[in-house]
């Protein structure tokens, strides 16, 4: 699916009347740019045609979006630059320095399907006299925007928008939200339209303005808006299927992925890990854990020590069981969001992965745990080995006072490496139980959107047709965990 191509450039009233006059009668009079001869049309662009065209693309960057650049792209031939070119100067023949009648030009250009003797109209059909509309927009004061509206002729005739009353339908459908769009009030908007064909596109070129002079604005959101408006209903029950396929395919790769994700987490929990940079920071931390009398959640720790939490994690992360798995699951989430945005999530360490959060306070409460076991262990080897009272008369008076505010400094005891070792298996095994939370039979849980991302996400499916309120209940997005 092509989709819609939706510009609305505009001139000021007043100081420019001059080209309003212009604009008026443009529509219909201006001959289209010559095409090649079919002999030649099949050859690469020349070079003229290409600086050319990067010249109107760096001026006009919305081109980008015409379905004759689309071809253009795909195919740098004589032909495809020439057509690109016509449609170019023709939506933005003004703009460019043209002196011919827009209006009338858009009535009466090769191409137009003309209802009797031009081809312009409004929302009570056929315009009866064109010249009284030529003068009406000559003589505003205010704005007056000139949309076009673009789709692949085969989009067109597949989908029965191929006839100027089909169009004149669609507009007259969507005018309370072309109204909106344009800050303008519907009892105040004027329209004028024509509806032109060409051999791979159609196109429909609209006069906007209000009765109000001071009356209308469009901004970027607008556009963006009214471009989902017409794809809504352009492309309708294509995107119905789109949105079947959509579901059937995240069933069929979730099902997949699901089979090689468990075989690994298997992997992960029943194997051993010998690493001992993580030995070294799991004691670190320990250490660090100890003498921090605040609460043991990442998010209340001390710079310091989140930093080696973020370092155990990596370590972990580096593991080729879980590297194998991170990999697998950013796939998986890279495939879901193609559905929604061409740009991809950018991929980060596992320790900065919002959707794996989990995993730092994870390591937290084992390093927290290990502690625990190795206290309880000393207290039952110091009560079978009591102190003497002179011992401990002689320890109680070397010991620093304690302030009000400060919990006394415990004499830190490097963990045993079996407490450490055996730490550093219990964190693998968690590690696979968080990646299955993650790829969980209920749906893409780990796919949790932070408030940004989901906007842009739901920016993209506007623009793919959607209403704001058609969107999938909030209520059952995921959410972030922490």
């Amino acid at each position: 699916m092509a989709g819609v191509f939706f510009s609305s450039p505009y001139l000021k009233g007043g100081k420019q009347s001059a080209k309003l006059a212009n604009l008026t009668k443009y529509i219909s009079t201006r001959e289209g740019v010559e095409l090649l001869k079919d002999t030649d049309s099949d050859l690469p662009a020349t070079k003229q045609q290409q600086d050319f065209i990067s010249r109107l693309l760096k001026t006009f960057p919305d081109t980008r979006e015409m379905p004759e650049y689309e071809d253009y792209n795909a195919e740098h031939s004589q032909k495809n630059a020439a057509e690109f070119i016509s449609q170019v100067q023709e939506n933005y023949a003004y703009l460019l320095g043209k002196r011919e009648n827009y209006v009338d030009y858009v009535a009466n250009r090769p191409g137009v399907k003309k209802l009797g003797e031009h081809g312009l109209w409004n929302a009570g059909g056929k315009v009866p006299v064109l010249q009284k509309a030529v003068d009406e927009v000559a003589h505003h004061l205010g704005n007056v925007w000139t949309p076009v509206i673009a789709i692949q002729r085969s989009d067109a005739e597949r989908l029965g928008y191929d006839s100027a009353e089909s169009w004149r339908s669609l507009i007259c459908s969507e005018i309370d939200q072309i109204a909106k769009a344009y800050k303008i009030l519907p009892s105040h908007l004027k329209w004028y339209a024509a509806f032109h064909e060409k051999e791979r596109s159609v196109h429909v070129h609209l006069v906007i303005f209000s009765t109000e002079p001071n009356e209308g604005y469009l901004t970027k959101p607008a556009i963006l808006e009214l471009r989902s408006a017409f794809t809504r209903q352009i492309f309708k029950d294509d995107l119905k299927n789109i949105y079947v396929q959509q579901t059937a395919y995240r069933d069929r790769l979730q099902e997949d992925a699901l089979e090689v994700m468990e075989s690994l987490i298997q992997k992960m929990q029943d194997g051993d890990l010998k690493n001992p940079k993580l030995k070294l920071l799991i004691t670190e931390l320990a250490e660090q854990l100890q003498n921090y009398s605040g609460k043991k959640v990442y998010g209340y720790l001390p710079p310091a020590t989140k930093r080696i939490v973020d370092a155990i994690v990596d370590e972990l992360a580096s593991d080729e069981r879980v590297a194998e798995a991170y990999s697998l699951w950013q796939d998986m989430r890279d495939e879901v969001f193609s559905f929604y945005s061409k740009a991809k999530p950018e991929r980060v360490p596992l320790s900065q992965q919002k959707e794996f959060k989990p995993v730092r306070n994870m390591v937290i409460r084992e390093v927290v745990q290990m502690m625990e076991q190795q206290q309880d262990e000393s207290v039952n080897c110091d009560e079978t080995q009591p102190t003497a009272p002179e011992q401990k008369a002689i320890a109680e008076s070397s010991a620093s006072p304690a302030t009000p505010n400060t919990p006394p400094r415990q004499e830190y005891r490097a963990p045993p490496q079996e407490s450490v070792a055996t730490c550093m298996i219990r964190m693998l095994h968690h590690m696979g139980n968080i990646f299955r939370d993650n790829v969980g039979t209920s749906g893409y849980r780990g796919l949790q959107l932070d408030r940004k991302r989901r906007k842009e996400l739901q920016e993209w499916k506007i623009a793919l047709g959607h209403r704001d309120d058609d969107h999938e209940d909030p209520a059952n997005y995921p959410t972030q965990s922490y």
